[in-house]
């Protein structure tokens, strides 16, 4: 059974922009400098898929497919810092795994750590060029960066592909008026309220 991505959603703090790849927010324990080592005792599971694969995990540790089902269940519980550790031991593993590749960038971009969050999201980007999704929040992470006209880039490339997708119309004209372009900006908001009103 292959992981899937875990989806949740946030939007960037105090911009208003929409994150595209989640679905619902978390709260979190944040990952600190000592992240990448070992996890002290484990929390309460909090449910019974996160049980039984912290038993399957203690049983066949060197089974990666197994533990990034694990951090898959403990980003799903919002224990980012194990989420994270048993993460980046895939993507160690397998630097091309890209479910590792995915959640790791959404770790990062829940707990604003943009520049790595980048890294992630642009890896996992060569194997998924048209994750439009994705594309979206590595768009967010170059715009709290400053790195504007590569944001505006991302999203109108978004659009091209998708031209109902209602978020990259959103972003970019938060991002379009951050940089000054504000006619741009409004047809962009136009646009997305637009589309929003039809899909009700």
């Amino acid at each position: 059974m292959t992981p899937k991505f875990i989806l949740g959603t946030l939007c960037a703090a105090s911009l208003t922009l929409f994150s595209c790849n989640r679905t619902e927010e978390k709260k979190a324990d944040t990952p600190t400098e000592q992240s990448t080592m070992a996890p002290q005792a484990a929390q309460a599971p909090v449910n019974n898929d996160l049980i039984m694969f912290e038993k399957k995990f203690e049983a066949d540790s060197s089974n990666f497919e197994l533990r990034a089902m694990l951090a898959a269940n403990y980003y799903t519980a919002g224990q980012l810092q194990k989420a994270e550790y048993h993460f980046l031991k895939v993507y160690e593993h397998d630097n091309k795994n890209m479910v590792a590749l995915a959640n790791l960038g959404n770790i990062y971009y829940d707990n604003k750590q943009d520049d790595k969050a980048i890294g992630f999201y642009e890896k996992a980007l060569e194997l998924d060029p048209k994750n439009i999704d994705m594309r979206c929040d590595l768009a967010t992470c170059y715009m709290n960066i400053n790195k504007l006209k590569k944001s505006i880039k991302l999203l109108k490339e978004n659009i091209a592909m998708n031209p109902k997708h209602e978020k990259s119309h959103h972003n970019l004209s938060v991002i379009l008026k951050q940089n000054g372009d504000l006619k741009e900006a409004e047809d962009e908001m136009k646009i997305y309220e637009s589309l929003k009103t039809n899909t009700k």
